[in-house]
């Protein structure tokens, strides 16, 4: 008999035992036996509940067996997306009678580097979990997935919590994505191990795979997180500081190799290669094909190529407090701003304001040890958020302790003298790193510095009429046929204008950031626009409005549009007013690529709107798109692009770029950017590494390594930007609780030596690598 069908004897045999342990008294019984276990892979062959694709599996003895004679062996290729080992139940796995409970099993990693190991569970309703855990080389090591819990009923206002199990219950895997609401796990359908983006071929070793019930949480393990540096009370680690005169004396350290170090030798005024061949120089930034590779040029015509750190600013360094205010002053929002909330500076609160505080979140206030007094020097640092992304908290009070620590470090008299402080030594570390140039989100104090290359950024926000994909993650997509969009474009290039004032330090300009433009994976999300817009009335929809007259360009007669899509729309003008409703499932081919000519012209009439606004403000400077992603990136939407950016921007979270993702490189030929990726750990007191998973901080180095140089080789990037320079707060970023380690320097403010070796090893060879060979050609 199948182990799958063997469970629900057993489960019924483990709750048995349970009770009868329970009347018994017996110490510790309850933990030995509160268990459902699913396979240990003794049989001959590979059990039947199990699925694979892309990965090769086997059964093996040897290294990774925990439990019998043999374990199951897993080979996941490079660089791939749907590399999966999937255990599907004939009937659910039930385990309500365990309580609050986990998926465990062992594993060994059998590679030569790390692995990022994703796992994915699917139960009965159709909750859905993913989480993951990065594995050094060895083991084997005790995972587990959380199925029902302390961590999967709260909404802490973090990514992740730190663990509420014992640390013998083994290695947590970290939730992926947004904490999920109240999810019900507890009738599991499946468990899926993938990896994802891989930089190498993975091999572990899988065994005793089970559930278990969980032993008493930790006692207050969400309470006292935090001390008054910002650090974890919970972990010990070189990067943690004890008190304001060791903080101190690590930033004299550092300042002083700064000053001995300086700059890396072969680099131009403005970030280029002084070694290599001069172009033609236009006083600005600019790109070029040199040979069969895309490379920028800097004003002084040197070749360049834009390495940099992103979100350089203080925007998102606070965390709620968990108080708020009752005075409604504090929440006015100005409908001509053109700065979403989470990319404000810290915005302090009137005396007024805070006369009006109260603990509107208990639990949450209990996180921090220490916050300062509203009469303290440092409570200077504290602001007001008006809204969240994400999160249980709409509103409240905040706190940067990454503010504060840099009074502490640096010293100063004033905010004003700190934040310069900060400035200065931000831009001696980039030089000094070897970096060429600052990412997407730099506080604009740092345009005119006029010591090192930047990129300007701006938001279109306002009233205008919006669309939806159907997955609008961030938010409803704009409508470009509004003239309101277009107003609000300007409005916002002008701003950015203002800021940059023709700077030739400025490499180009970012407008907007990761919208939802459609997932080709499925007909439904690659053409949500299409098909969420099409409904609509087209006297409140201009977007709609603008399809019509496309479509009847094309099709003159409705009759025609029918007999092409297979409808029965009465008339133009009924069509104008009630629409159509796909039909889940009509792949008809005429359809569908008439779905694809009205994804496309929203597109280009977005991106054609955006070009013009900045061609009008800042002629001078480049428009480098809108940083797409994997899940919100179609074909149409790039075509477009390409006709209005100057260079082409993509955010991408894998281990390295890869060749998979990167196919229409070559169709559309235009200089392409990365603007984020990152990788962190756990090993450096916050509970979250972030979308792409290291062992520890050495580990993270060789992975950052491995991505910019991945980006380096590849003919048509000509920069790469890792989010981020600052670790988040441990407890959340307060726009969406982001509590992530991917920063080069902690919340104190000093610098990860494993990162800070990596890229200047990286940043030593940048040149050289990238260009060497052009000189000769």
């Amino acid at each position: 008999m199948s182990p799958l069908r063997l469970a629900p004897l057993l489960r019924g045999l483990a709750v048995f035992a349970l009770l009868v342990a329970s009347l018994q008294g017996v110490s510790g019984a309850a933990d030995s036996l509160a268990e459902i276990p699913l396979f240990s892979f003794e049989a001959e062959q590979l059990p039947s509940e199990m699925h694979q694709a892309g990965a090769t599996v086997s059964l093996g003895r040897g290294e990774g067996v925990t439990q019998g004679q043999q374990a199951l062996r897993i080979e996941f290729p490079k660089d791939t997306g749907g590399s999966f080992v999937r255990f599907k139940a004939d009937q659910p796995w039930d385990c309500t009678e365990l309580g609050p409970c986990r998926l465990a099993f062992d594993v060994t990693n059998t590679g030569e580097s790390s692995i990022h190991l994703r796992g994915t569970v699917k139960a009965a309703g159709g909750a859905h979990v993913k989480r993951s855990v990065s594995l050094p080389v060895g083991g084997p090591y005790q995972v587990y997935f959380e199925l029902l819990g302390d961590g999967l009923t709260k909404d802490t206002g973090l990514r992740d919590d730190p663990p509420s199990l014992p640390a013998e219950c083994g290695r947590k895997m970290i939730i992926n994505g947004v904490k999920p609401k109240y999810a019900k796990l507890t009738k599991v359908r499946s468990f899926e191990l993938h990896v994802a983006g891989t930089a190498q071929a993975d091999t572990v070793v899988v065994d005793n795979l089970r559930i278990v019930a969980n032993p008493p949480i930790i006692e207050g393990y969400m309470e006292g997180l935090v001390d008054r540096f910002g650090q974890s009370t919970r972990d010990d680690y070189p990067q943690k500081v004890s008190s304001e005169a060791e903080l101190k004396r690590l930033a004299d350290e550092e300042l002083a190799t700064l000053a001995e170090e300086g700059p890396m030798a072969d680099r131009s005024r403005f970030g280029g290669w002084k070694e290599g061949p001069r172009l033609e120089a236009t006083g600005y930034f600019r790109a070029e094909k040199v040979g069969d590779r895309w490379a920028l040029v800097d004003p002084e015509g040197y070749l360049y190529f834009s390495n940099g750190l992103d979100n350089i600013r203080m925007a998102n360094t606070s965390t709620f407090t968990g108080v708020d205010y009752r005075d409604d002053s504090v929440r006015y929002r100005d409908p001509e701003e053109v700065t979403p909330e989470d990319s404000l500076p810290i915005v302090p609160a009137s005396a007024e304001a805070m006369k009006t505080a109260y603990v509107s979140a208990e639990w949450r206030r209990k996180m921090f040890t220490w916050l300062p007094e509203y009469g303290d020097p440092l409570a200077k640092y504290y602001g007001y958020r008006r809204s969240a992304h994400k999160g249980p908290l709409p509103h409240g009070e905040v706190f940067s302790f990454y503010m504060a620590n840099l009074e502490r470090r640096y010293g100063a008299e004033t905010p004003e003298k700190a934040f310069q402080n900060w400035c200065d030594v931000t831009i001696d570390r980039m030089i000094n790193w070897g970096f060429t140039s600052f990412g997407n989100w730099v506080d604009p104090a740092f345009y005119h510095a006029n010591r090192y290359p930047y990129f300007a950024n701006g938001w279109i926000i306002g009233e205008f009429k919006t669309v939806s994909s159907g997955n609008d993650y961030w938010g409803a997509m704009p409508d470009p046929f509004d003239p309101e969009f277009a107003r609000r474009a300007l409005v916002t290039t002008k701003v950015v204008a203002e800021e940059v004032r023709d700077n030739p330090w400025c490499v180009g300009i970012f407008i907007d950031n990761e919208k939802s433009w459609g997932n080709p994976q499925a007909t439904k999300s690659h053409y949500g626009i299409v098909i969420n817009t099409l409904p609509l009335d087209a006297a409140e929809s201009p977007t709609k409005a603008a399809w019509v007259g496309l479509l009847k360009e094309k099709y003159d007669t409705i009759d025609a549009l029918n007999a092409a899509w297979g409808s029965q729309i009465a008339s133009w003008d009924a069509f104008a007013k009630t629409g159509y409703e796909w039909a889940d499932g009509d792949e008809n081919p005429k359809l569908i690529a008439d779905f694809s000519m009205l994804l496309e012209a929203y597109a280009d009439k977005y991106f054609h709107v955006v070009h013009d606004a900045l061609e009008e403000v800042l002629p001078n400077h480049m428009y480098l798109g809108v940083r797409m992603t994997p899940w919100g990136m179609t074909p149409e939407t790039r075509r477009a692009a390409a006709r209005y950016a100057d260079v082409m921007s993509y955010n991408y979270y894998r281990e390295a770029l890869g060749e998979r993702d990167w196919g229409f490189l070559e169709e559309i030929d235009k200089p392409s950017l990365i603007g984020e990726f990152h990788m962190g750990a756990t090993d450096a007191g916050l509970p979250h590494p972030g979308i792409v998973a290291a062992s520890d901080q050495e580990d993270r180095g060789r992975m950052y390594k491995t991505y910019v140089e991945s980006v380096i080789d590849n003919p048509y990037f000509v920069g790469v930007h890792c989010f981020q320079y600052i670790d988040s707060p441990l407890t959340g970023r307060a726009h969406d609780g982001e509590n992530y380690n991917i920063g080069f320097v902690s919340t104190t403010d000093v610098p990860y030596a494993p990162m800070i070796k990596a890229a200047k090893e990286v940043n030593r060879d940048l040149y050289p690598r990238r260009y060497g060979p052009v000189t000769d050609r």
